[in-house]
């Protein structure tokens, strides 16, 4: 089961290709250089057991923005579920998506891997909220892998966190807490001061890592850093309007 969003920018609107079935994209606006788009569930995920794809490619030039309405929850079950993600930003390209809550609830046992590949010039700001169970719950396991290069390979950010329970809980690891909240900005450094409580690591290209565990999804600094920092970077252009769809 795989979701596609392609963005190529035109003369007047740019052209946006979609296709998903499980995961259905829908265009919520477009300027002449992009558009906004928002993942929407049609059923229940993510099963014991499912694979979800999701490609992204933003051409040369082009901008867009994903929205997810709601979060996603990785239920418990037989069977390992897989949550894979392409990115392709092509040149001087921007990308910017705010991801919801992604709950991995007991008995859930899930790999979740995000590729990236950024082009000359490119931005990518992106938000991931990883939560261990539901109410009530201490949460199932969760190996994370994300992986963002440049255009001829070079390592922009590697990072593979094994999650699962009984080495999460270490300290130096989440200990007692249940979120991992986090904002990535490659190819770009975000102005402005970092409020008190989340964790910065600047990385040797033009980036910033920036992180916050807590035992409820209820960041406050993590929000006000997420719209300061889209602020520099959104979407411009003309005032939104009609865009193809195909």
């Amino acid at each position: 089961m795989r979701t596609r969003i392609e963005v190529t920018p035109g003369a007047d609107r740019p052209q946006v290709d979609l296709c998903g079935d499980v995961l259905a994209p829908r265009i919520l606006s477009a300027t002449p250089t992009g558009a906004q788009v928002a993942l929407v569930g049609t059923q229940m995920v993510l099963l014991a057991g499912d694979s979800i794809g999701i490609d992204i490619v933003v051409a040369p030039g082009g901008r867009l923005e994903i929205v997810e309405p709601v979060g996603t929850v990785a239920y418990g079950g037989t069977g390992r579920s897989r949550w894979e993600v392409s990115i392709e930003v092509g040149a001087g390209a921007t990308l910017i998506w705010e991801g919801q809550p992604f709950v991995v609830s007991d008995g859930a046992t899930v790999l979740r891997t995000t590729d990236i590949r950024l082009g000359d010039g490119a931005r990518l700001l992106q938000r991931e909220v990883l939560a261990f169970g539901r109410s009530g719950q201490h949460g199932g396991d969760l190996v994370s892998c994300l992986h963002a290069r440049s255009a001829d390979g070079l390592p922009l950010l590697i990072e593979d966190l094994d999650l699962a329970r009984g080495k999460r809980e270490r300290l130096g690891v989440l200990g007692d807490d249940r979120v991992l909240d986090s904002i990535i900005a490659l190819g770009w450094r975000p102005e402005g001061d970092i409020p008190a409580g989340p964790a910065a690591f600047e990385l040797a290209e033009p980036g910033v890592l920036l992180r916050q565990l807590g035992r409820e999804h209820a960041h406050q600094p993590m929000d006000a850093c997420w719209q300061a920092w889209r602020g520099q970077d959104a979407l411009s252009g003309r005032s939104p309007g009609p865009a193809t769809a195909s």
